[in-house]
């Protein structure tokens, strides 16, 4: 019988993983660009760090999977629960990005009407994203509405069925390696694509009664090595960054991603602070994606970023400071009932 309280500490902090990882993620980007421009030093750090956390994203949607497709709903109560948790925090930061980039830009801006900008701004929310972290919450919007009818085709099948969906969804993120490609018959499994594997892999991993840790952390390190490599491999032979070892649907992302997955679906916190810092930020996770790029920006603009001190101890002190920096705009947020619902 599952411990419904361990399950929930679990989740929180899988949740919380995968927070932190994305602020790293952006914090340590920027370095990866400018690998003719600066110290290869430097530059293999960022590679080290922006390597262990591109798990990140993929958390996020397996934490979804996990939650929603196991319950059931009324379809109109589950949309509207869902569209009311992401709509008005999405519109509100969109606005927030966009008066930023009329901010920075003003000089080549000032000339173009705001009527203009107005109609951008719209544009930009409907079919864009107003910045560029926000194509998540557009993905997670997406697989939402599709939720409803996987959670009846998960429920309805046998673990066995669920694999079977599994293996095409990875032979799919396969076939997409370019140095594969003229080995692999082209067969149209693009049914079987995207981050909707995610949810279902989520879903599937949760319901293993899977104890070892060796393995999972073996795993980790296996999908870390191999993106770190391959994209050291790929940028120094084209001489400029190459991301392809960097998508959150290759397979050695897709690796790390169950390595973490597994490896903290067996851990328990037992230290009360540690355990009140998790819940902090799993409250407020959602409110800090949305959040933290800008406050990456703000400390930027003060002079505060990777290259502040060396980027080893850098990366992971930006990363402190706009963790807490977001978490307590969020808190302050959602102390008041009428900014609570656009806080995030």
């Amino acid at each position: 019988m599952i411990d419904n309280s361990h399950k929930k500490e679990w989740i929180s902090l899988l949740r919380v993983i995968a927070t932190i990882a994305v602020v790293i993620l952006h914090v340590a980007s920027p370095i990866l660009n400018q690998y003719n421009d600066i110290m290869i030093s430097y530059w293999h750090i960022g590679n080290v760090y922006d390597s262990m956390v591109r798990c990140s994203v993929p958390l996020f949607f397996m934490v979804s999977g996990v939650l929603l497709l196991n319950k059931d709903y009324e379809l109109l109560v589950f949309l509207k629960k869902r569209i009311i948790r992401i709509i008005p925090p999405l519109f509100f930061w969109s606005f927030i990005y966009t008066i930023y980039y009329v901010f920075v830009n003003y000089q080549e801006l000032k000339d173009i009407s705001w009527l203009y900008l107005v109609k951008e701004f719209i544009f930009k929310v409907l079919f864009e994203g107003a910045h560029f972290h926000l194509w998540f919450v557009y993905s997670i919007l997406g697989l939402y509405l599709f939720v409803p009818i996987l959670r009846k085709w998960v429920k309805s099948s046998t673990d066995n069925e669920i694999l079977y969906f599994l293996i095409l969804w990875f032979i799919t993120l396969v076939s997409q390696i370019n140095l594969l490609k003229p080995y692999i018959p082209q067969i149209d499994l693009i049914n079987f694509s995207g981050y909707i594997g995610y949810f279902v892999l989520g879903y599937y991993l949760n319901r293993l009664d899977f104890k070892s840790k060796v393995f999972p952390l073996l795993l980790y390190i296996l999908g870390f090595v191999v993106t770190f490599l391959g994209t050291y491999y790929l940028t120094s032979k084209k001489g400029i960054f190459v991301a392809s070892f960097y998508k959150y649907l290759s397979p050695n992302v897709l690796i790390a991603s169950i390595g973490v997955f597994l490896l903290v679906k067996n851990l328990s916190i037992r230290n009360l602070w540690l355990k009140r810092v998790i819940t902090m930020i799993d409250n407020n996770s959602f409110g800090i994606y949305f959040s933290h790029v800008l406050f990456i920006y703000m400390f930027n603009y003060f002079g505060l970023n990777w290259s502040y001190i060396h980027p080893i101890v850098g990366i992971p002190l930006i990363t402190i400071l706009v963790l807490v920096m977001s978490n307590m705009i969020i808190s302050i947020l959602k102390k008041n009932r009428y900014t609570r619902i656009i806080s995030g």
